[in-house]
């Protein structure tokens, strides 16, 4: 619920700018329609596109981060972005982007916090729990951007100036989490969602989640005008996205029985008894609780073996995930654009003089 309310915080602010400009927008259409010589007015000659690269880091908050908290980042994990997009200016003030990207996330349980040091005691279970993941993303989307100083003459007339702007709209996007298989399978790069590690896909489990997804990005930015024709930016977005599996967690464990005679998928849906909690427990005795080791039937009859709250579907705090926060995807970078004017019309006083050209 707290990205929500971030998310419609942010959408309302960046109604409250982009009101005034529609409003100014409706009051100079009149003067146009009672003056039809004035139609080489912003409408005809001041529109534009821009084209332009972005160079950007990625970073996401979900449920393989150090802290139960958005502004929990590791940045050892920061991973490259990279987009290409068009623009089009629609108004003074608004304009529209379309975008391609690619870009990677990671996140790993082991590597985002230290035992013994000041996160240990709220966050020992991730440690214990020692899942990781990584994911390619491909996104396409449509976002406005709303300029808080406003030029209304053609682009060279571009104010000389750093300018902030807001973004808000809507991206499609494909991920595949991924995560290196216990020794024993050959410690090899595998897909997570078809092995359904929460026991997606199976009798009494949801659905696998699909790998297409939409997500609602808002974001800040500052423009600065290089030459007439290049703008380079300085651009955050934070991206709430309308999926809990980004890394391929979200809720509670399956009891290992379901997954049957696929070995593989019950290796990767508990991954505690490989990960370094017998190790902690050798070099630092009396450092934490460690949890029991505990054998139950699994539905499929057969015993199981595991800690205390992580593998064993029957133990009430058997949580291997948050299900009630979406991920999040934050991108920050430089944005290099071109500009590629449209057609200029002279007004009748000056057609003698100028001839009618494109800039």
């Amino acid at each position: 619920m707290k990205h929500v309310k971030i998310l419609f915080a942010g959408l309302l602010l960046l109604g409250c700018f982009s009101l005034p400009q529609h409003a100014e927008a409706q009051r100079d259409r009149p003067r146009f329609k009672q003056n039809p010589k004035h139609q080489w007015s912003w409408f005809e000659r001041k529109k534009y596109w821009s084209f332009g690269v972005g160079l950007n880091a990625m970073n996401y908050f979900g449920d393989i981060t150090p802290q139960p908290d958005f502004t929990s980042l590791e940045l050892g994990y920061t991973r490259p972005n990279i987009s290409v997009w068009a623009m089009k200016r629609l108004y003074p003030g608004v304009s529209l982007r379309y975008h391609l990207s690619w870009g990677r996330i990671k996140g790993s349980d082991m590597g985002s916090v230290d035992p013994g040091g000041p996160r240990w005691e709220q966050n020992q279970f991730r440690y214990i729990r020692n899942l990781s993941f990584r994911s390619d993303i491909w996104e396409v989307g449509a976002v406005g951007v709303f300029d808080l100083v406003k030029n209304r003459g053609v682009f060279f007339q571009r104010p000389n100036r750093v300018i902030p702007y807001l973004t808000a709209g809507l991206t499609f996007f494909r991920h595949n989490p991924r995560a290196v298989t216990p020794d024993e399978f050959g410690g090899d790069w595998v897909s997570l969602q078809p092995l359904g590690t929460e026991g997606q896909g199976r009798d009494g489990f949801r659905s696998r989640y699909s790998r297409w997804q939409f997500a609602l990005p808002l974001g800040v930015g500052l423009r600065y005008k290089l030459s007439q024709r290049w703008d380079i930016a300085f651009e955050v977005t934070y991206r709430y996205t309308l999926t809990d599996y980004l890394d391929d967690v979200s809720g509670r464990y399956a009891d290992l029985g379901v997954f049957g005679d696929d070995d593989l998928a019950r290796a990767m849906s508990d991954r505690s008894r490989e990960g370094g909690l017998a190790r902690l427990a050798d070099t630092n005795p009396g450092l934490t609780y460690i949890p029991p080791l505990v054998t139950y039937v699994g539905v499929d009859g057969r015993p199981y073996t595991t800690y205390l709250g992580f593998g064993n579907a029957d133990n009430i705090d058997n949580i291997r995930g948050n299900i009630n926060d979406r991920d999040v995807l934050i991108v920050t970078g430089i944005h290099l654009s071109y500009i590629v004017p449209g057609q200029v019309r002279c007004p009748e006083p000056f057609k003698k003089r100028f001839r009618r050209h494109r800039l």
